[in-house]
């Protein structure tokens, strides 16, 4: 199903460009300067003067038209976000009339049928847009912040072939006659009518999209829509953006629909003149559109929108003196076509802007609100029409540009945000891409290039390491001698092209850090900010490295952090209460402790990450034969022969303590249960919970799990403690000295349960510690959530129609992240432990009944084996 769903995606994406080169070329026959012109050639010939009024009151009357509709065509096509491709019945049943009626008006010449065209084409070009850009930004919810970006202005740059195309033609057409064009003859006619023609191709075209999420029929009718959220924490960007684009709008409304009429009444061009121009324009801004959603991920898109904002403002400012200084024609068609190609493209990124920070269970009705825009334009248009034919051109061009100055103020605020890549983000990246030959990061937003080590950045080390790339830091994968090279294919939210360097562990800590030094050394500016632990792997290497590099961290005064036994160790000299626990390279060295000790009895390798390795012996026989296992052979984080652990099984609770500390201080930032349950005959973990820390024995086990970290001498960095409440209460497990795994897909629910997450602090313990030290003792829950783990109870092959409930699950309100260890064309065993997990739901809601029964339809799919 997944590559079902990505193939939708793609030809989703290339069927959007089509429609929208259709369409555009429909807008240069039928709607644009030409009709135009046409309209005030009809209205010059009824009453004399009031051609560019009249011109400005039928754009005013499509506007407000689409301001009638708008809304209530954004609402059905929100209506079932899951079924948007159906509604291409609904488009051919507004497209059909529509033809009939503009041909009608067209040959007529009659002001009020072109008026009831008008009306009828704006509302069906607002609804087939409105559900192919809604469609289209469905498509885009997998692809990386670099590929909507360039999606997007990729959408500006088929409009503007279109154009072009639609142009063209129109040029050659009046080309091919003889006689000269008086704007409303058969030449005009015959174009117009062919632009309302095309319109039977834009209505097929809407056909071509699949289904971009197949609807799922176990969700039941009065669940909540599909929410496949891109949550930034940044609700007010959309709304600012729109503001800035409805100033913009009124800018673009007083000039733009008056250019052609500039150009013929005062430079007195002619009619294949106009259409040629009209034919190179779109061209000139395609290309420019094209190479600034290229450039914008590299500066960032807010500071692009706002050069290019800038560059309108200077052009409208040199068309307003041009003439009166008597400039050749050249020079104002150069500035012409430069004010619309950085408009065209202000608008391309500042969209894409706002459709990132918007639910896709409101994309119909955000992609409605285009018409707010439309109508601004079309207001502008009737005040701009008074002042051309009172003030002149140069007037007009002035006020335009103080608009488009204004709407550089309002957008402003979004150039003191850093660039965010979304925590769920995959980015799609070639295998035999190499890191090291990414380009250089030399400019920040700081000045200064802060540069980061990530040792061993899988799992969610990949998630931190592309949060320090959106905050404007310089990222060093260090890959040390224990981690697997699997693991070199890094986690799918992390880009390695965008690294400063991928380097690996060198034979010692001084031959390491010189090479660290040397690669920073580069960096214009550079300065080694940080070296921070990414996966259990680069433990004892970052300690050892930041001592080496005068950097913070926790030293290598304390042995081996990541051996368990070196843990326990220093708890019993610490007076702290362990579990009991024995290890060796041979069986004669445990062989004592596994005949006395009381059976189950926990056997997992020394230097482990997860439930790698961990089994839950019931015999002796069954003990040692696991202990021989691991013993011969290698964890995928750990090195081989490190040795394997005997230790009691704890009766009770199982809490998991997320912290960070930054020079001693230790701050909780989340507080886990596990709920084990007997599952398949076996002993299963069902779900992870986040718990308050508000009660009397949650403040206890954190305090317990602080002296812990005292006792190991953690002063700095992330720590995931596992520890058993007992009968007796808390009793340490292991502690692991790095942010929890799982790739980050917790991140997004911490945020929305406490405002922020462990990777959030983990950065400003190195980098912000005044962000640090804002961070309260423990996190106070904002709403409520849960992490379910998926349970398998049948065994089955994973096809690509086996996954029927997952949008199901996804289009829950609470629904928050996903992540799944099934893979299609596979088979899916039952569920007996950690590693045969379907995989994890992580939910969240402020009403806690809500979530419950979001729970309890989860767990009935799971039993009807509905979930994949």
């Amino acid at each position: 199903m997944g590559a079902q769903l990505s193939i939708n995606s793609s030809v989703n994406v290339r069927a959007m460009y089509g429609f929208s080169f259709i369409l555009q070329v429909v807008q240069s026959l039928a709607q644009s300067q030409y009709l135009d012109e046409y309209i005030f050639k009809v209205a010059e010939g009824i009453s004399p003067h009031h051609g560019n009024l009249v011109v400005g009151t039928l754009e005013s009357i499509a506007g407000v038209t689409k301001l009638l509709v708008a809304f209530p065509i954004g609402c059905v096509v929100d209506w079932r976000p899951a079924s948007r491709t159906r509604l291409a019945w609904v488009a051919l049943g507004l497209g059909c009339p529509t033809v009939v009626i503009g041909v009608l008006a067209i040959l007529s010449g009659r002001l009020w049928m072109l008026t009831i065209m008008q009306v009828a084409f704006v509302i069906f070009a607002e609804f087939a847009s409105c559900l192919a850009m809604a469609i289209f930004t469905d498509s885009l919810a997998s692809r990386s912040l670099d590929q909507r970006t360039a999606a997007f202005a990729n959408v500006q740059v088929f409009q503007n072939l279109g154009t072009a195309a639609g142009s063209a033609t129109y040029a050659l057409t009046l080309l091919s006659f003889q006689a000269p064009e008086d704007w409303t003859g058969f030449q005009t006619k015959s174009a117009l009518l062919a632009g309302f023609a095309l319109l039977v191709p834009v209505m097929l075209s809407l056909f071509a999209f699949p289904q971009a999420q197949k609807e799922s029929k176990d969700l039941p009718a009065e669940q909540p829509e599909i929410q496949t959220e891109i949550k930034t924490g940044r609700a007010w960007v959309p709304y600012v953006v729109l503001l800035a684009l409805l100033i913009l709008a009124l800018a673009a409304g007083m000039v733009f629909k008056f250019f052609p009429l500039f150009f013929i009444n005062i430079y007195g061009m002619s009619v294949v003149q106009i259409s040629v121009v009209q034919a190179i324009e779109p061209l000139v801004k395609a290309c420019f559109t094209y190479l600034v959603g290229v450039c914008a991920p590299v500066v960032g898109r807010a500071k692009a929108t706002s050069v290019c904002m800038v560059g309108v403002i200077g052009c409208l400012l040199g068309l307003s003196i041009q003439r009166e200084e008597g400039t050749h024609l050249l020079s104002s068609l150069a500035l012409f076509m430069f004010r619309g190609s950085l408009a065209q493209a202000s608008f391309a990124l500042a969209w894409a802007i706002l459709m990132d920070c918007v639910p896709a269970s409101q994309r119909g009705r955000w992609s409605s609100s285009c018409t707010v825009l439309n109508m601004s334009w079309s207001g502008a248009a009737v005040i701009a029409g008074e002042l051309l034919d009172k003030h002149g051109y140069q007037y007009t061009f002035c006020i335009a540009a103080g608009l488009c100055a204004v709407a550089l103020v309002v957008f402003s605020p979004l150039l003191l945000l850093k660039p965010q890549r979304l925590p769920s983000e995959p980015v799609e990246v070639s295998p035999n891409a190499k890191a090291h030959n990414a380009p250089k990061f030399e400019r920040f937003e700081s000045g200064a290039a802060e540069v980061v080590v990530v040792v061993d950045p899988f799992s969610t080390g990949g998630f931190l390491a592309a949060e320090l790339l959106s905050q404007g830091c310089a990222v060093i994968a260090l890959w040390t001698k224990e981690s697997n090279i699997r693991y070199h294919d890094y986690p799918k939210i992390f880009d390695p092209r965008q690294l400063l360097a991928e380097l690996d562990e060198e034979p010692t800590v001084e031959a390491t850090a010189a090479r660290l030094r040397e690669v920073v050394d580069s960096v214009d500016s550079g300065s080694l900010a940080a070296v921070i632990c990414g996966g259990d792997s680069g433990v004892n290497a970052a300690d050892a490295l930041s001592e080496a590099l005068d950097l913070r961290g926790n030293g290598g005064g304390h042995g081996n952090r990541r051996d368990k036994l070196v843990q326990h160790q220093a708890l019993e000299a610490a007076g702290l209460r362990f579990a009991r626990t024995v290890s060796g390279t041979t069986w004669e060295q445990v062989a004592a402790f596994a005949e006395t000790e009381q059976y189950p009895l926990v056997v997992k390798p020394i230097e482990s990450a997860g439930a790698d390795g961990f089994k839950l012996c019931d015999s002796m026989d069954e003990a040692r034969e696991h202990f021989d296992f691991l013993n011969s052979s290698g964890r995928w984080c750990g090195a081989q022969g490190r040795g394997v652990l005997l230790q009691e099984f704890l009766e009770g609770t199982e809490y998991i303590v997320d912290h960070v500390s930054c020079d001693g201080v230790h701050k909780t930032t989340m507080l886990w249960m596990y709920d084990f349950q007997e599952v398949n005959g076996h002993r299963v973990c069902i779900a992870q919970r986040p718990v308050p820390c508000d009660s009397s024995a949650m403040a206890e086990l954190v305090a317990y799990t602080r002296q812990c970290l005292n006792a190991l001498g953690v002063r700095n960095g992330a720590t995931h403690t596992e520890v058993m409440w007992t009968s007796g209460g808390p009793c340490l497990v292991e502690v692991n000295c790095r942010c929890q795994g799982g790739t980050g897909f917790w991140v997004p629910l911490c945020r929305k349960m406490t405002g922020y997450s462990q990777v959030d602090a983990v950065i400003g313990a190195y980098l912000r510690q005044e962000a640090f030290d804002a961070l309260p003792n423990t996190p106070t829950f904002l709403m409520f959530g849960d992490i379910i783990h998926l349970i398998s109870y049948e065994e089955r092959l994973i096809t690509d129609t086996a996954m029927p409930g997952l949008e199901a699950v996804r289009g829950l309100s609470s629904f928050t992240d996903v992540a799944l260890n099934v893979e299609l064309d596979k088979m899916m065993c039952k569920t007996t432990d950690w590693n045969t997990l379907i995989g994890v739901v992580a939910l969240c809601h402020p009403d806690p009944a809500v979530l419950a029964a979001h729970i309890c339809l989860i767990r009935s799919m799971e039993t009807s084996g509905s979930v994949v």
